[in-house]
């Protein structure tokens, strides 16, 4: 019996170190979102606007009219570089139906650069195993801080796709 016992403890523990020993990594939500936000930035930034389109989704920036036009706009309205980034908070909504997994996040930071600061607000799918095409950006909206009516709170997508630069929420 006392064998049976030591090998059960034996390979428990010896397989609890393989896996915390395999060098098997997990992103968070959390480093997702960052990660992702740092090649916004640096598109952004960098004038990059192919960089820009490639992190939207397919199938939302072919439906957007007026896409090329929004980066310029985007890109004029952002001034500076970063150098320092408040999160505001990340949801993370994950569905099943019917065998396909879609996760999207919705993010909200505060981005301070060496010209102003902004609030930004973005719906971005990071996973949709029906259509790949779903995957990246589905809408921005970016605001520079001293415009926001409601500073105390976090400043969200509205649900519109596609870039919104300067839009002011409404007070209902």
């Amino acid at each position: 019996m006392k064998n049976i016992l030591f090998m059960i403890t034996f390979s428990v523990i010896a397989f609890t170190n393989l896996i915390l020993l395999s060098g098997c990594s997990y992103d968070t939500d959390n480093d997702i979102a960052s990660k992702n936000l740092e090649k916004l930035l640096t598109a952004i930034e960098n004038e990059d606007y192919e960089g820009i389109t490639a992190l939207f989704a397919p199938n939302i920036k072919n439906n957007i009219e007026d896409f090329s036009e929004s980066m310029n706009t985007l890109i004029l309205y952002y001034e500076g570089e970063q150098s320092s980034v408040d999160n505001w908070g990340l949801g993370a909504t994950y569905d099943v139906n019917n065998g396909i997994e879609i996760k999207y996040l919705n993010m909200s930071y505060d981005i301070t650069t060496t010209e102003n600061k902004y609030r930004m607000g973005i719906i971005w799918y990071i996973q949709d195993t029906g259509d790949e095409n779903n995957v990246g950006i589905w809408s921005l909206y970016v605001l520079k801080f001293e415009d926001d009516i409601m500073q105390d709170y976090a400043y969200r997508s509205e649900g519109e796709n596609g870039i919104h630069v300067g839009k002011v929420r409404k007070l209902d």
